[in-house]
Protein backbone atom coordinates (compact mmCIF):
# COMPACT_ATOMS: atom_id res chain seq x y z
CA UNK A 1 0.00 0.00 0.00
CA UNK A 2 1.44 3.38 -0.99
CA UNK A 3 1.77 6.24 1.46
CA UNK A 4 0.40 4.26 4.37
CA UNK A 5 2.01 6.63 6.84
CA UNK A 6 0.54 9.79 5.36
CA UNK A 7 -1.12 11.76 8.12
CA UNK A 8 -4.81 12.56 8.21
CA UNK A 9 -6.12 15.72 6.70
CA UNK A 10 -7.18 16.89 10.14
CA UNK A 11 -4.68 18.46 12.53
CA UNK A 12 -4.50 19.00 16.26
CA UNK A 13 -7.05 17.34 18.52
CA UNK A 14 -8.98 15.62 15.73
CA UNK A 15 -5.77 14.12 14.38
CA UNK A 16 -4.86 12.84 17.80
CA UNK A 17 -8.25 11.16 18.16
CA UNK A 18 -7.90 9.40 14.82
CA UNK A 19 -4.28 8.35 15.19
CA UNK A 20 -4.96 5.01 16.99
CA UNK A 21 -7.32 3.99 14.22
CA UNK A 22 -4.84 5.21 11.68
CA UNK A 23 -2.16 2.93 13.08
CA UNK A 24 -4.28 -0.19 12.64
CA UNK A 25 -3.03 -2.75 10.11
CA UNK A 26 -4.59 -2.64 6.68
CA UNK A 27 -6.19 -6.09 7.16
CA UNK A 28 -8.10 -4.94 10.26
CA UNK A 29 -9.27 -1.73 8.55
CA UNK A 30 -10.57 -3.76 5.60
CA UNK A 31 -12.32 -6.15 7.98
CA UNK A 32 -14.08 -3.17 9.62
CA UNK A 33 -15.00 -1.85 6.17
CA UNK A 34 -16.68 -5.15 5.30
CA UNK A 35 -19.47 -4.25 7.79
CA UNK A 36 -20.13 -0.79 6.28
CA UNK A 37 -22.23 0.02 3.22
CA UNK A 38 -20.55 1.15 0.03
CA UNK A 39 -21.87 4.72 0.13
CA UNK A 40 -20.39 5.28 3.59
CA UNK A 41 -17.03 3.94 2.43
CA UNK A 42 -16.83 5.88 -0.84
CA UNK A 43 -18.38 9.16 0.25
CA UNK A 44 -17.43 9.11 3.91
CA UNK A 45 -14.47 7.10 5.10
CA UNK A 46 -12.37 7.56 1.97
CA UNK A 47 -12.54 11.35 2.48
CA UNK A 48 -11.28 11.27 6.07
CA UNK A 49 -7.58 11.06 5.25
CA UNK A 50 -5.16 10.12 2.50
CA UNK A 51 -4.38 6.74 4.02
CA UNK A 52 -8.03 5.64 4.11
CA UNK A 53 -8.50 6.84 0.55
CA UNK A 54 -5.51 4.86 -0.71
CA UNK A 55 -6.53 1.74 1.23
CA UNK A 56 -10.06 1.79 -0.18
CA UNK A 57 -8.94 2.67 -3.68
CA UNK A 58 -6.50 -0.25 -3.80
CA UNK A 59 -8.78 -2.73 -2.00
CA UNK A 60 -9.81 -4.50 -5.19
CA UNK A 61 -10.98 -7.62 -3.35
CA UNK A 62 -13.42 -5.53 -1.31
CA UNK A 63 -15.06 -3.91 -4.32
CA UNK A 64 -15.00 -7.11 -6.38
CA UNK A 65 -16.90 -8.86 -3.58
CA UNK A 66 -19.50 -6.08 -3.47
CA UNK A 67 -20.01 -6.15 -7.23
CA UNK A 68 -20.29 -9.95 -7.04
CA UNK A 69 -22.99 -9.51 -4.40
CA UNK A 70 -25.01 -7.37 -6.84
CA UNK A 71 -24.71 -9.95 -9.63
CA UNK A 72 -23.81 -13.28 -7.97
CA UNK A 73 -24.35 -15.37 -11.12
CA UNK A 74 -22.40 -13.19 -13.56
CA UNK A 75 -18.83 -12.13 -14.24
CA UNK A 76 -17.83 -8.47 -14.23
CA UNK A 77 -16.60 -6.88 -16.41
CA UNK A 78 -18.02 -8.53 -19.51
CA UNK A 79 -14.61 -8.46 -21.22
CA UNK A 80 -11.66 -8.60 -18.80
CA UNK A 81 -9.23 -5.66 -19.19
CA UNK A 82 -5.83 -6.35 -20.74
CA UNK A 83 -4.27 -5.21 -17.47
CA UNK A 84 -6.32 -5.86 -14.31
CA UNK A 85 -4.77 -2.89 -12.51
CA UNK A 86 -6.17 -0.58 -15.21
CA UNK A 87 -9.69 -1.04 -13.83
CA UNK A 88 -10.52 1.06 -10.78
CA UNK A 89 -12.89 -1.23 -8.93
CA UNK A 90 -14.02 1.40 -6.47
CA UNK A 91 -15.21 3.80 -9.18
CA UNK A 92 -16.76 0.87 -11.06
CA UNK A 93 -18.79 0.02 -7.97
CA UNK A 94 -19.93 3.64 -7.64
CA UNK A 95 -21.07 3.77 -11.26
CA UNK A 96 -22.84 0.41 -11.06
CA UNK A 97 -24.76 1.52 -7.97
CA UNK A 98 -25.77 4.73 -9.74
CA UNK A 99 -27.03 3.00 -12.87
CA UNK A 100 -28.87 0.18 -11.11
CA UNK A 101 -30.49 2.53 -8.59
CA UNK A 102 -31.60 4.75 -11.46
CA UNK A 103 -33.61 2.04 -13.20
CA UNK A 104 -34.35 -0.76 -10.76
CA UNK A 105 -37.77 -1.14 -9.11
CA UNK A 106 -39.28 1.96 -10.69
CA UNK A 107 -42.71 2.33 -12.22
CA UNK A 108 -42.33 3.15 -15.92
CA UNK A 109 -45.49 5.28 -15.82
CA UNK A 110 -43.99 7.53 -13.16
CA UNK A 111 -40.81 7.93 -15.21
CA UNK A 112 -42.66 8.88 -18.40
CA UNK A 113 -42.29 12.48 -19.51
CA UNK A 114 -44.82 12.37 -22.31
CA UNK A 115 -46.39 10.32 -25.08
CA UNK A 116 -47.41 11.54 -28.50
CA UNK A 117 -49.25 9.05 -30.70
CA UNK A 118 -49.72 9.47 -34.43
CA UNK A 119 -53.14 9.03 -36.01
CA UNK A 120 -52.09 6.11 -38.19
CA UNK A 121 -49.83 3.15 -37.70
CA UNK A 122 -48.45 2.02 -41.03
CA UNK A 123 -48.30 5.35 -42.85
CA UNK A 124 -47.08 7.38 -39.87
CA UNK A 125 -44.22 5.37 -38.47
CA UNK A 126 -41.56 7.57 -36.89
CA UNK A 127 -38.27 6.18 -38.14
CA UNK A 128 -35.83 8.30 -36.16
CA UNK A 129 -35.61 10.21 -32.89
CA UNK A 130 -32.82 12.37 -31.46
CA UNK A 131 -32.31 14.14 -28.14
CA UNK A 132 -30.86 17.64 -28.21
CA UNK A 133 -29.27 19.99 -25.68
CA UNK A 134 -27.83 17.19 -23.53
CA UNK A 135 -31.11 15.29 -23.53
CA UNK A 136 -32.75 17.78 -21.19
CA UNK A 137 -34.52 20.43 -23.25
CA UNK A 138 -35.57 19.19 -26.70
CA UNK A 139 -36.49 16.06 -28.62
CA UNK A 140 -36.43 15.98 -32.45
CA UNK A 141 -38.03 13.24 -34.51
CA UNK A 142 -39.26 12.50 -38.01
CA UNK A 143 -42.65 12.17 -39.63
CA UNK A 144 -42.19 11.21 -43.26
CA UNK A 145 -40.75 14.39 -44.86
CA UNK A 146 -41.01 16.56 -41.74
CA UNK A 147 -38.88 17.16 -38.70
CA UNK A 148 -40.84 17.69 -35.51
CA UNK A 149 -39.39 19.06 -32.31
CA UNK A 150 -40.64 19.78 -28.84
CA UNK A 151 -39.33 21.23 -25.62
CA UNK A 152 -39.27 18.57 -22.94
CA UNK A 153 -41.27 19.27 -19.77
CA UNK A 154 -39.47 19.77 -16.50
CA UNK A 155 -38.31 16.56 -14.86
CA UNK A 156 -40.00 17.75 -11.68
CA UNK A 157 -43.35 17.78 -13.50
CA UNK A 158 -43.59 14.32 -15.02
CA UNK A 159 -46.85 13.85 -16.91
CA UNK A 160 -48.29 10.52 -18.01
CA UNK A 161 -49.67 11.63 -21.35
CA UNK A 162 -49.90 14.84 -23.37
CA UNK A 163 -51.96 14.06 -26.45
CA UNK A 164 -52.82 17.63 -27.46
CA UNK A 165 -49.47 19.27 -26.81
CA UNK A 166 -48.06 21.52 -29.49
CA UNK A 167 -45.35 19.96 -31.65
CA UNK A 168 -43.59 22.27 -34.05
CA UNK A 169 -42.84 20.84 -37.48
CA UNK A 170 -40.55 21.76 -40.33
CA UNK A 171 -40.78 20.53 -43.93
CA UNK A 172 -37.25 19.38 -44.60
CA UNK A 173 -37.02 16.80 -47.41
CA UNK A 174 -38.87 15.83 -50.58
CA UNK A 175 -39.04 12.19 -49.53
CA UNK A 176 -39.13 10.19 -46.33
CA UNK A 177 -36.46 10.92 -43.69
CA UNK A 178 -34.69 7.72 -42.66
CA UNK A 179 -32.30 8.72 -39.86
CA UNK A 180 -30.97 11.54 -37.69
CA UNK A 181 -27.76 12.33 -35.87
CA UNK A 182 -26.65 15.35 -33.84
CA UNK A 183 -23.46 17.26 -33.11
CA UNK A 184 -23.91 19.83 -30.33
CA UNK A 185 -26.98 21.92 -31.29
CA UNK A 186 -26.99 20.87 -34.95
CA UNK A 187 -29.18 18.06 -36.25
CA UNK A 188 -28.34 16.17 -39.45
CA UNK A 189 -30.98 14.34 -41.47
CA UNK A 190 -30.72 11.88 -44.35
CA UNK A 191 -33.53 10.91 -46.65
CA UNK A 192 -34.71 8.79 -49.54
CA UNK A 193 -34.42 11.94 -51.70
CA UNK A 194 -30.60 11.39 -51.79
CA UNK A 195 -29.86 14.46 -49.64
CA UNK A 196 -28.18 15.17 -46.29
CA UNK A 197 -29.20 18.41 -44.60
CA UNK A 198 -28.14 20.17 -41.43
CA UNK A 199 -30.38 22.17 -39.12
CA UNK A 200 -29.61 24.42 -36.18
CA UNK A 201 -32.12 24.21 -33.34
CA UNK A 202 -32.55 27.77 -32.08
CA UNK A 203 -35.04 29.56 -29.85
CA UNK A 204 -37.11 30.39 -32.94
CA UNK A 205 -37.11 26.89 -34.39
CA UNK A 206 -35.17 24.77 -36.85
CA UNK A 207 -33.00 26.83 -39.17
CA UNK A 208 -31.63 25.21 -42.32
CA UNK A 209 -27.86 25.55 -42.54
CA UNK A 210 -26.52 23.40 -45.34
CA UNK A 211 -27.35 20.75 -47.93
CA UNK A 212 -24.56 18.25 -48.52
CA UNK A 213 -23.91 17.04 -52.07
CA UNK A 214 -23.18 13.35 -52.61
CA UNK A 215 -23.23 13.33 -56.42
CA UNK A 216 -24.84 9.88 -56.36
CA UNK A 217 -28.36 8.61 -56.91
CA UNK A 218 -29.02 6.26 -54.02
CA UNK A 219 -31.23 6.10 -50.96
CA UNK A 220 -29.64 7.26 -47.71
CA UNK A 221 -30.56 4.81 -44.96
CA UNK A 222 -28.61 5.55 -41.77
CA UNK A 223 -26.36 8.10 -40.07
CA UNK A 224 -23.87 8.39 -37.23
CA UNK A 225 -21.52 10.97 -35.74
CA UNK A 226 -18.65 11.19 -33.27
CA UNK A 227 -19.75 12.41 -29.85
CA UNK A 228 -16.38 13.32 -28.34
CA UNK A 229 -12.69 13.61 -28.99
CA UNK A 230 -10.69 15.53 -31.62
CA UNK A 231 -12.83 14.18 -34.47
CA UNK A 232 -16.19 15.10 -32.97
CA UNK A 233 -17.06 17.20 -36.03
CA UNK A 234 -17.31 14.16 -38.31
CA UNK A 235 -20.49 12.41 -39.36
CA UNK A 236 -21.26 9.70 -41.90
CA UNK A 237 -24.20 8.30 -43.83
CA UNK A 238 -24.77 4.83 -45.29
CA UNK A 239 -26.39 4.30 -48.68
CA UNK A 240 -28.53 1.63 -50.25
CA UNK A 241 -25.77 0.80 -52.72
CA UNK A 242 -23.38 -0.19 -49.91
CA UNK A 243 -21.32 3.03 -49.96
CA UNK A 244 -20.49 5.19 -46.93
CA UNK A 245 -19.83 8.93 -47.18
CA UNK A 246 -17.96 10.80 -44.43
CA UNK A 247 -18.37 14.55 -43.88
CA UNK A 248 -16.68 17.21 -41.78
CA UNK A 249 -19.26 19.63 -40.44
CA UNK A 250 -16.67 22.44 -40.44
CA UNK A 251 -15.75 22.12 -44.13
CA UNK A 252 -17.63 22.52 -47.39
CA UNK A 253 -20.80 20.65 -48.27
CA UNK A 254 -18.98 17.82 -50.01
CA UNK A 255 -17.76 14.57 -48.43
CA UNK A 256 -14.15 14.35 -47.26
CA UNK A 257 -14.02 10.63 -48.17
CA UNK A 258 -16.14 7.73 -49.27
CA UNK A 259 -15.69 3.98 -49.52
CA UNK A 260 -17.82 0.93 -50.40
CA UNK A 261 -17.56 -1.90 -47.84
CA UNK A 262 -20.82 -3.63 -48.86
CA UNK A 263 -22.71 -4.57 -52.00
CA UNK A 264 -26.16 -4.15 -50.44
CA UNK A 265 -27.97 -1.78 -48.09
CA UNK A 266 -26.06 -0.33 -45.16
CA UNK A 267 -28.51 -1.07 -42.35
CA UNK A 268 -26.69 0.45 -39.38
CA UNK A 269 -23.73 2.72 -38.76
CA UNK A 270 -21.67 3.71 -35.72
CA UNK A 271 -18.43 5.67 -35.46
CA UNK A 272 -15.88 7.19 -33.12
CA UNK A 273 -12.62 9.05 -33.68
CA UNK A 274 -10.80 5.84 -34.63
CA UNK A 275 -13.24 3.54 -36.45
CA UNK A 276 -16.42 3.43 -38.51
CA UNK A 277 -18.44 0.24 -38.19
CA UNK A 278 -21.15 -0.53 -40.72
CA UNK A 279 -23.61 -3.41 -40.94
CA UNK A 280 -25.21 -4.96 -44.01
CA UNK A 281 -27.07 -8.27 -44.16
CA UNK A 282 -24.80 -10.65 -42.21
CA UNK A 283 -21.52 -8.68 -42.37
CA UNK A 284 -19.94 -5.97 -40.21
CA UNK A 285 -17.18 -3.89 -41.82
CA UNK A 286 -14.55 -2.00 -39.80
CA UNK A 287 -12.98 1.10 -41.35
CA UNK A 288 -9.84 2.56 -39.76
CA UNK A 289 -10.15 6.34 -40.02
CA UNK A 290 -6.45 6.96 -39.42
CA UNK A 291 -5.23 4.38 -41.93
CA UNK A 292 -8.01 5.16 -44.39
CA UNK A 293 -8.83 1.54 -45.21
CA UNK A 294 -11.02 -1.43 -44.27
CA UNK A 295 -9.20 -3.52 -41.69
CA UNK A 296 -11.81 -6.16 -40.87
CA UNK A 297 -14.97 -7.82 -42.16
CA UNK A 298 -16.92 -9.93 -39.67
CA UNK A 299 -19.45 -12.44 -40.98
CA UNK A 300 -22.11 -13.95 -38.75
CA UNK A 301 -22.99 -17.58 -39.46
CA UNK A 302 -26.44 -18.89 -40.22
CA UNK A 303 -29.35 -16.86 -41.54
CA UNK A 304 -28.92 -13.97 -39.10
CA UNK A 305 -29.68 -10.47 -40.40
CA UNK A 306 -27.89 -7.55 -38.76
CA UNK A 307 -30.35 -5.15 -37.21
CA UNK A 308 -28.27 -2.69 -35.17
CA UNK A 309 -24.80 -1.95 -33.87
CA UNK A 310 -23.35 0.18 -31.06
CA UNK A 311 -19.80 0.86 -29.95
CA UNK A 312 -18.04 2.04 -26.86
CA UNK A 313 -14.28 2.40 -26.53
CA UNK A 314 -13.80 -1.13 -25.22
CA UNK A 315 -16.98 -2.89 -26.43
CA UNK A 316 -19.01 -3.42 -29.58
CA UNK A 317 -22.51 -4.90 -29.50
CA UNK A 318 -24.19 -6.20 -32.64
CA UNK A 319 -27.88 -7.09 -32.62
CA UNK A 320 -29.14 -9.72 -35.08
CA UNK A 321 -32.53 -11.20 -35.85
CA UNK A 322 -33.36 -14.58 -37.35
CA UNK A 323 -36.71 -15.39 -38.91
CA UNK A 324 -37.93 -18.84 -37.93
CA UNK A 325 -40.38 -19.97 -40.62
CA UNK A 326 -41.49 -22.95 -38.56
CA UNK A 327 -42.62 -20.94 -35.55
CA UNK A 328 -43.18 -17.69 -37.49
CA UNK A 329 -41.47 -15.33 -35.07
CA UNK A 330 -38.18 -13.49 -34.68
CA UNK A 331 -35.24 -14.61 -32.58
CA UNK A 332 -32.96 -11.78 -31.44
CA UNK A 333 -29.37 -12.23 -30.34
CA UNK A 334 -26.58 -9.96 -29.15
CA UNK A 335 -22.99 -10.49 -30.21
CA UNK A 336 -19.97 -8.91 -28.52
CA UNK A 337 -16.87 -7.84 -30.46
CA UNK A 338 -13.59 -6.90 -28.78
CA UNK A 339 -12.06 -3.76 -30.39
CA UNK A 340 -8.80 -4.34 -28.50
CA UNK A 341 -8.40 -7.80 -29.99
CA UNK A 342 -8.90 -7.21 -33.72
CA UNK A 343 -12.69 -6.98 -33.30
CA UNK A 344 -12.97 -10.70 -32.65
CA UNK A 345 -16.39 -12.16 -31.91
CA UNK A 346 -16.02 -13.27 -28.29
CA UNK A 347 -19.55 -13.59 -26.86
CA UNK A 348 -23.11 -14.21 -28.07
CA UNK A 349 -26.29 -13.99 -26.00
CA UNK A 350 -29.98 -14.58 -26.56
CA UNK A 351 -32.27 -11.73 -25.57
CA UNK A 352 -35.58 -11.82 -23.74
CA UNK A 353 -37.26 -9.85 -26.52
CA UNK A 354 -40.10 -11.68 -28.27
CA UNK A 355 -39.82 -9.46 -31.35
CA UNK A 356 -36.91 -8.40 -33.50
CA UNK A 357 -34.34 -6.14 -31.85
CA UNK A 358 -34.16 -2.63 -33.33
CA UNK A 359 -31.57 -0.69 -31.33
CA UNK A 360 -28.80 -1.33 -28.83
CA UNK A 361 -27.15 1.34 -26.67
CA UNK A 362 -24.27 1.21 -24.18
CA UNK A 363 -24.14 3.49 -21.13
CA UNK A 364 -21.43 3.54 -18.48
CA UNK A 365 -22.52 0.28 -16.86
CA UNK A 366 -25.78 -0.68 -18.59
CA UNK A 367 -26.93 -2.27 -21.83
CA UNK A 368 -30.18 -0.87 -23.29
CA UNK A 369 -32.04 -2.69 -26.07
CA UNK A 370 -35.32 -1.91 -27.82
CA UNK A 371 -37.54 -4.19 -29.86
CA UNK A 372 -40.62 -4.34 -32.04
CA UNK A 373 -42.27 -6.22 -29.17
CA UNK A 374 -42.78 -2.79 -27.58
CA UNK A 375 -40.28 -3.15 -24.75
CA UNK A 376 -37.02 -1.53 -23.71
CA UNK A 377 -34.80 -3.76 -21.59
CA UNK A 378 -32.02 -2.45 -19.35
CA UNK A 379 -29.38 -5.06 -18.50
CA UNK A 380 -26.00 -5.19 -16.82
CA UNK A 381 -22.71 -5.22 -18.72
CA UNK A 382 -21.77 -8.58 -17.28
CA UNK A 383 -21.24 -12.09 -18.61
CA UNK A 384 -24.05 -12.94 -19.11
CA UNK A 385 -26.07 -9.69 -19.03
CA UNK A 386 -28.48 -9.61 -16.08
CA UNK A 387 -31.89 -7.87 -16.28
CA UNK A 388 -32.24 -4.64 -14.31
CA UNK A 389 -35.54 -3.20 -15.58
CA UNK A 390 -38.06 -3.51 -18.42
CA UNK A 391 -40.03 -0.57 -19.80
CA UNK A 392 -43.29 -1.19 -21.66
CA UNK A 393 -44.10 1.26 -24.43
CA UNK A 394 -47.63 2.49 -25.07
CA UNK A 395 -46.92 3.21 -28.74
CA UNK A 396 -46.45 -0.44 -29.71
CA UNK A 397 -43.40 -1.65 -31.63
CA UNK A 398 -40.25 0.43 -31.27
CA UNK A 399 -38.32 1.41 -34.40
CA UNK A 400 -35.72 3.79 -32.98
CA UNK A 401 -34.25 4.60 -29.58
CA UNK A 402 -32.01 7.33 -28.19
CA UNK A 403 -30.51 7.65 -24.70
CA UNK A 404 -28.67 10.73 -23.44
CA UNK A 405 -27.86 11.92 -19.92
CA UNK A 406 -30.64 10.02 -18.19
CA UNK A 407 -33.33 10.67 -20.81
CA UNK A 408 -34.63 7.82 -22.98
CA UNK A 409 -36.67 8.44 -26.14
CA UNK A 410 -38.28 5.82 -28.39
CA UNK A 411 -40.30 6.07 -31.59
CA UNK A 412 -42.70 3.92 -33.56
CA UNK A 413 -46.35 4.76 -34.08
CA UNK A 414 -45.61 7.77 -31.91
CA UNK A 415 -42.97 9.29 -29.69
CA UNK A 416 -42.41 8.40 -26.04
CA UNK A 417 -39.86 9.82 -23.59
CA UNK A 418 -38.83 8.45 -20.20
CA UNK A 419 -36.75 10.01 -17.47
CA UNK A 420 -35.86 7.78 -14.50
CA UNK A 421 -36.85 9.44 -11.27
CA UNK A 422 -33.91 9.97 -8.95
CA UNK A 423 -34.16 8.07 -5.68
CA UNK A 424 -32.59 9.29 -2.46
CA UNK A 425 -29.59 7.00 -2.91
CA UNK A 426 -29.17 8.03 -6.55
CA UNK A 427 -29.31 11.71 -5.63
CA UNK A 428 -26.68 11.12 -2.97
CA UNK A 429 -24.40 9.36 -5.45
CA UNK A 430 -24.81 12.15 -8.00
CA UNK A 431 -24.30 14.89 -5.41
CA UNK A 432 -21.19 13.36 -3.88
CA UNK A 433 -19.70 12.43 -7.23
CA UNK A 434 -20.16 15.99 -8.46
CA UNK A 435 -18.38 17.27 -5.37
CA UNK A 436 -15.49 14.89 -5.88
CA UNK A 437 -15.63 15.24 -9.68
CA UNK A 438 -15.71 11.47 -10.12
CA UNK A 439 -16.08 10.71 -13.82
CA UNK A 440 -16.41 7.57 -15.87
CA UNK A 441 -13.34 8.77 -17.74
CA UNK A 442 -11.37 7.93 -14.61
CA UNK A 443 -12.27 4.25 -14.89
Amino acid sequence: MDNENVSCAYDGEENAQLSPLQRLPVEIILHICSFLDGSTLVHGLSLVCTRFYLILKDANSLWKARIKHIWPDASYPLLPPARPDKLCWMLSYVTIKQETALWKQQDSRRMRLFIKKTRGYIDNIINAVSLMHNGIFHVVYTSNTHLLYKELPSRKKLSHEIENSYFRRKLTHNSGITDLTAIDNTIYSCSLDWNVKSWMLTNTGLVHQRTYDLYVIAELLCMSSTSSGPGRNLFATGLGCGTIYVFDSRSRNIPIRHYRPHTRDVNSLVMNTEYILSASDDTVSVWDQRAGRIIKSITFPGEAHLACINMRRDLVFVGTRTWNTFRSWNFSKLHVLNPKDDFKLVKSYSTKHTGSITRVHLTHECLITSSKDGTVRISSLTDPPKPIATLYSEIGGIYDMEYLNGTLAVSGSGIEVWCPKLTCSTKRFHRNNNKRKVSIRDL
